[in-house]
């Protein structure tokens, strides 16, 4: 049972006054909601691709596993298997591909001029998603809305809240309700590298059921719990055996996230302290709201829609869960992952930039998301701090998952362009398998605080 606190928290009132952020923000007409499936794809990218043809127009042709695909259900192999590289960005031609890369990635040409680069492959956009989850979409374009000065979120369900956004706050929602698995089993290799080499691994097994995104059983949701999720450590060795359970709900004013840890020493479990926002994590340079692009309560920061661009970002990066790819590979080189194993292609992004309120407290004084149009997936961002330097860049890389039928994040690098130390996280390819979608149904009480007691003895 969840625990209801009171209170609620405002936005800044100039930044009400000018607009930027309506008390109560409402979904699209249905005028423009039908443009869902005509010249916007079912989840609000367009359809046309760009001037130049160097992003085609979406076709959504492949759902599911395509036919040149041997899809065994342990791994998803590369849909575009021996397809040529078109060209690659190096420090020395980066004058003429600046204008599409963003911040993080310039910097990284600047501070690994021998050794950083980005090969470049053709743009696809042939995957699409279920008509459950395109149903759903429709729906929230009428429906959603955000309340509590854009801290609450009503009337969404199985899919991104706002597939034709007009605010900043919009896209960080449409982040969090990215396309996704409503029961979600994976394991999670990550790998710490410090400026000199030196590399602390770690080791865990994440379950998460999303009742959100169950996709056909809208009838039933009511605006509660959305996720819950149990990770299990598995290495390093002194922490082995802890398991964190969290909850988490989409009313950041009267349910906030909630978790729970249990340790294997005292064989007892514990209501966590607040772990959000800027809480540090030990396994790399970043902090608990930036997994996944972002994650948790949006409050602290003031969101602005900034546009859309075109830039490169890693897409299709099945060769990083490929089993011929060895953890000691996307390592082997220093301040950054190894470029050979990424695949970049050109594509058009949603540009959403969140400055801290002079009222509250965060590491990053600024941060700024690139939020790829096909799949809400933030793929790159750049985190400044409180002086306003460029401090960390985040990579996320982007595959379609044959099982889910959705696009995930299969490896994610949070890089810190001042120290040099790097982490590499949800890397998978030595592992059975790599992370799989809705094979089953969660277990009776599997997601409950008796369920992670039982798990832990």
């Amino acid at each position: 049972m969840l625990r209801i606190r009171s209170g609620s928290r405002t936005l800044l009132a100039s930044l009400l006054c000018l607009g930027l952020l309506p008390a109560a923000q409402a979904a699209v007409s249905a005028e423009e909601a039908a443009q869902l499936g005509k010249t916007l794809t079912p989840t609000g990218a367009e359809i046309a691709g760009n001037a130049d043809g160097s992003i085609p127009a979406w076709t959504g042709q492949w759902l599911g596993a395509p036919p040149q695909v041997k899809y065994d259900g342990k791994r998803n192999p590369d849909p575009y298997p021996g397809e040529k590289p078109l060209f690659t960005i190096t420090a020395q031609n980066l004058a003429t591909y600046k204008d599409r890369l963003s911040e993080g990635q310039k910097a990284l040409f600047a501070k690994y001029p021998g050794s950083y680069r980005m090969t470049v492959y053709p743009t696809h956009r042939d995957f699409r998603y279920g008509d459950q989850l395109n149903d759903n979409v429709r729906l929230n374009a009428t429906s959603a809305k955000l309340s509590n000065d854009g801290l609450t979120l009503k009337g969404a369900y199985g899919g991104p809240a706002f597939p034709i956004p007009k605010t900043g706050i919009e896209v960080v929602f449409n982040i969090m309700t990215t396309p996704s698995a409503w029961m979600y089993e994976a394991p999670n290799v990550g790998a710490y590298v410090q400026p000199g080499g030196s590399v602390g691994w770690s080791r865990t097994t994440l379950a998460a059921y999303n009742r959100y995104q169950k996709g056909d059983d809208r009838a039933h949701w009511d605006d509660g719990v959305y996720s819950q999720s149990i990770s299990v450590q598995k290495a390093p060795p002194r922490d082995a055996g802890k398991i964190s359970y969290t909850v988490n709900t989409f009313d950041f004013v009267g349910a906030p996230r909630q978790a729970w840890q249990y340790d294997p020493g005292s064989r007892r479990l514990r209501k966590s302290p607040d772990v959000g926002f800027d809480y540090p994590m030990p396994t790399g340079p970043r902090v608990v709201d930036e997994q996944n692009g972002f994650n948790g309560s949006p409050e602290r920061f003031d969101w602005q829609l900034i546009g859309r661009r075109e830039i490169y970002v890693p897409f299709h990066t099945n060769r990083l869960e490929d089993p011929a790819t060895r953890y000691a590979d996307v390592i082997s080189t220093r301040g950054h992952p190894n470029p050979d194993l990424i695949r970049w292609e050109l594509r058009r992004v949603w540009v959403v930039e969140g400055t801290l309120k002079k009222s509250t407290r965060h590491v990053y004084g600024k941060r700024r998301f690139y939020v790829e149009e096909d799949t809400w997936q933030a793929l790159l961002a750049d985190n400044y701090d409180t002086r306003g330097q460029l401090w960390r860049a985040v990579t996320n890389c982007a595959a379609y998952a044959y099982d889910g039928k959705f696009y995930y994040l299969n490896a994610s690098f949070y890089q810190d362009l001042q120290s040099g130390a790097y982490s590499a996280e949800n890397i998978t390819s030595e592992e059975p398998t790599s992370a799989q979608f809705n094979r089953r149904e969660p277990g009776a009480n599997e997601f409950t605080l008796d369920g992670v007691r039982r798990g832990g003895n």
